[in-house]
């Protein structure tokens, strides 16, 4: 019991240190101080993910919750005030760009008798990024979807279903242009 309220309060002292000091210090490439204000949130937040990557990059005003079920993988990048909620895997060497949003649940609308805001959520739906995947900036992830290993998104894309590896996904609802891996055909 006693080892249990220490484990809980030192997570909220982590939560603590990353929110009020950590998340709002700026950017990593900063002219002043950005080294430091990139390894004091990598800092910070390593000690609330659930698995937090070897020279990760936790951008500005990234937020994850209490990021216990989040999972960064090596030299992967949080981009400037992306918003992470529930359980998300993000692979080694994945960057994303500023205001990315990753949710894993969302709202009932099944019933008409009653309004949606008194249906509750849907049950949670993890979502998983390969790894060498580039996320663009204001790119939405919606709950269950897997995004495959070297990946593109657009910027502004909204991802609701699977996106193949190798794949360069553009639009609302995103689709697949073209496949990184395969040699470009010329227009006629």
């Amino acid at each position: 019991m006693i080892n249990l309220s220490l484990k809980a309060l030192r997570n909220n002292i982590w939560f603590a240190a990353y929110t009020l000091l950590a998340r709002p210090l700026p950017c990593s490439y900063s002219r002043w101080g950005g080294p430091l204000f990139k390894a004091w949130r990598r800092f910070t937040a390593g000690r609330l993910l659930a698995h937090c990557g070897l020279r990760v990059n936790i951008e500005h005003g990234a937020r994850f919750g209490r990021g216990n079920t989040i999972w960064l993988g090596d030299d992967s990048d949080l981009g400037i005030d992306c918003d992470l909620r529930g359980e998300v895997h993000i692979g080694n060497c994945t960057i994303m760009g500023p205001e990315v949003v990753i949710w894993t649940t969302n709202h009932r609308i099944e019933r008409t008798d009653i309004p949606i805001m008194q249906q509750g959520n849907m049950d949670e739906r993890p979502v998983w990024i390969g790894d060498d995947v580039w996320i663009g900036t204001r790119a939405i992830i919606l709950p269950g979807v897997t995004i495959g290993d070297h990946a593109v998104i657009g910027a502004g894309a909204v991802i609701a279903k699977d996106v193949p590896p190798w794949a360069v996904v553009v639009g609302n609802p995103g689709r697949v242009i073209r496949y990184r891996n395969q040699p470009e055909t010329e227009a006629e």
